[in-house]
């Protein structure tokens, strides 16, 4: 399994009255008199970059991944009836003011840390190892392009800073117009700066690839949402021009995005995996083939006959991920942050039915147990054709999979569909008694692998190391036949799902994202590109969410379905679409801090009655 390891060294953050503002605080011992000493200090503080993508972890629900996987139209909230934070931002609604306290805080870390390298790359002396430098300071720029682009997706305009330290004051900046371009102009530069193989694939290091994709995901972004450019293949898209910073030469054209997406995909080294199913850790060999007392898991029988299995972590098609060790831990800040928790988060829901009947054994093998959070809206089920082999592939029908599926006396917004892409798994020796020992494949694993072994105590919550996947070939293929109307590299996706080859249009384009990519977090700020900016109650965002009204969902034991805000206040989900943009609260502790709207003030469509949900929907 590969390893990020976040040090205990914390990039300097020389801020004054802004630290409190960007909770930014320098924890550690090392500060910017002392550190970086040596070029090798910046390693250090390269690990601890990417270790807040583990600080992240700590708290799921407050992860762009989970976030805006959880507020699209293709995932209900649910969880249990006392869940009020999974309901809430399903609801696009808040259940208290600290609901994103952590995203802000870790955002800002990471934009402190990134600069913090970037400000002292050239304090030492690079003379013969000049690609060793180019690669460190591009993965810098790669990192904080990332950090304020997740920034902006959740929150709009935001304080923003491009210095060693913070200034003080800082101000919100205008996305649009201050922060996106330099968030483009950051992926250029380390697009530029890095080396397609310098660094070994899936080690866990942003790559030229990475950066590549990612300035087109976020290209797109900023033409579709903030330009409102509509179809992107035929819009007449003005050059964006880019603040000047090393690797950057010029204007960024739709033509210049198009052409490092063609680098990536002919020269990154990535290749999509033969088999869809092959992307997700149920077609690991301990579940699929079974053993004398267990047989393997049914579905991808085919798989384990041909001696096919799981693709594993950072295999050829992942281009970027959240990765995970054998440290979690209950203790420490950041020690159940080196665990994917989302893995437990939207396993089937515990509890029983009220007749003692529970999920998560050999009942439903091989998907374990977990809160129940996050799972499937039954209109994706709907909308998506049986003939679609990614259906089933991904999306878990429990009552009809499983050998008994129960809805249990607590389930809310459950349809009975899960993500299979993100769940749980078991495996034949599973220890269905005891969930502490070794419940997941993970957990079993490790009990053969003495380097491995368990450590946590806690294999039902603490046995998840599967990576989170926040890029993949057949993403970066896709946003190439958006933006060039040529369904060339469309078609090779669809020809791996073993779908047929059909002609490039706006509408089909937008299906094979949503199928494609399905329950990976992308769907939500895809809708809202498409939509544009203050696109109302009536945009494609906003309609597509309010489909979930209506939508069939078990509750407690019975079918009903869903309402917005029942019970809770609120409106609808379109309205809070109309009312906020999809941009989610500004921590209110963060604007008392400052005191000064001039400075920093709330998101619209917050602090009013139908943006409180102070209790979970109660369902009819």
């Amino acid at each position: 399994m590969k390893k990020i390891f976040i040090m205990a060294i914390a990039a300097a953050f020389a801020f004054t009255s802004c630290e409190d503002f960007l909770d930014s605080s320098n924890y550690t011992q090392a500060n910017n008199s002392n550190f970086p000493a040596s070029a090798d200090d910046l390693n250090k503080e390269l690990a601890a970059l990417y270790g807040v993508m583990n600080q992240f972890s700590t708290a799921p629900l407050e992860t762009p991944w989970f976030v805006s996987y959880i507020m699209s139209d293709d995932a209900n909230g649910a969880g249990g009836t006392g869940d009020v934070e999974s309901h809430a931002i399903g609801h696009l609604m808040a259940n208290k003011e600290d609901l994103f306290d952590n995203a802000w805080h870790n955002t800002y870390v990471g934009i402190s840390r990134a600069n913090a390298i970037i400000y002292a790359v050239d304090a030492f002396d690079w003379t013969g190892q000049e690609k060793t430098r180019n690669q460190l300071l591009g993965e810098a720029y790669f990192m904080r392009g990332l950090f304020y682009l997740w920034g902006v997706q959740f929150w709009g305009d935001i304080p923003a800073y491009w210095a060693s330290a913070a200034p003080d004051p800082c101000p919100q900046a205008s996305a649009e117009e201050v922060i996106m371009p330099h968030i483009l102009a950051d992926f250029v530069s380390a697009a530029e700066l890095m080396s397609h193989g310098f660094t070994t694939r899936g080690d866990g290091h942003a790559t030229k690839g990475a950066a590549e994709g990612y300035l087109a995901r976020a290209y797109m972004f900023y033409e579709g949402f903030y330009k409102k450019a509509g179809e992107l293949a035929s819009a007449n898209l003005a050059d964006v021009e880019l603040p000047e910073q090393e690797g950057v030469t010029g204007p960024l054209s739709k033509q210049k995005v198009v052409d490092y997406l063609n680098d990536a995909i002919n020269n990154g080294g990535y290749k999509l995996v033969e088999d869809f199913r092959l992307l997700w850790q149920y077609t690991n060999e301990l579940t699929a083939k079974g053993n004398e007392d267990t047989a393997g898991y049914s579905y991808v029988k085919d798989l384990a006959d041909a001696g096919k299995y799981w693709a594993g972590n950072g295999n050829e098609e992942q281009m970027f991920q959240v990765q995970y060790m054998n440290s979690g831990s209950w203790d420490g800040t950041i020690g159940m942050g080196f665990v994917n928790q989302v893995s437990l988060y939207t396993g089937l829901r515990c509890d029983d039915d009220g007749a003692g009947t529970a999920n998560g054994d050999l009942n439903t093998y091989p998907f374990g147990q977990g809160w129940g959070q996050g799972t499937i809206n039954a209109n994706l089920w709907d909308d998506w054709s049986d003939a679609d082999p990614r259906k089933k592939a991904t999306i878990l029908d429990a009552p009809n999979e499983c050998d008994k599926f129960v809805f249990t006396t607590s389930c809310s917004e459950d349809a009975g569909y899960y993500n299979k892409k993100l769940m749980p798994v078991t495996c034949a020796g599973s220890s269905w008694d005891d969930h502490n020992t070794a419940y997941t494949w993970w957990g079993v694993y490790r009990t053969a692998n003495t380097e491995s072994a368990n450590n946590n105590g806690n294999s039902f919550q603490g046995d998840h190391f599967a990576d989170i996947v926040l890029l993949r070939l057949a993403d970066v293929m896709l946003m190439q036949s958006e933006l060039t109307g040529d369904a060339t590299q469309m078609n090779k996706v669809r020809a791996r799902a073993g779908l047929p080859a059909t002609t490039y249009s706006w509408k089909n384009i937008k299906d094979e994202r949503r199928f494609e990519l399905a329950g990976e977090g992308l769907r939500f700020n895809d809708l809202r590109r498409w939509s544009g900016k203050n696109g109302g109650a009536n945009c494609e965002a906003a309609q597509a969410l309010e489909r979930q009204n209506g939508s069939r969902v078990n509750y407690t034991g019975h079918w009903t379905v869903m309402k917005h805000g029942q019970n809770v206040g609120g409106s609808s989900w379109a309205q809070r679409y109309a009312d906020t943009d999809g941009f989610i609260m500004i921590p209110p502790a963060q604007i008392t801090i400052i005191g000064d709207e001039n400075i920093l003030k709330q998101n619209a469509g917050w602090g009013i009655s139908s943006a409180n949900m102070s209790g979970c929907p109660v369902y009819d």
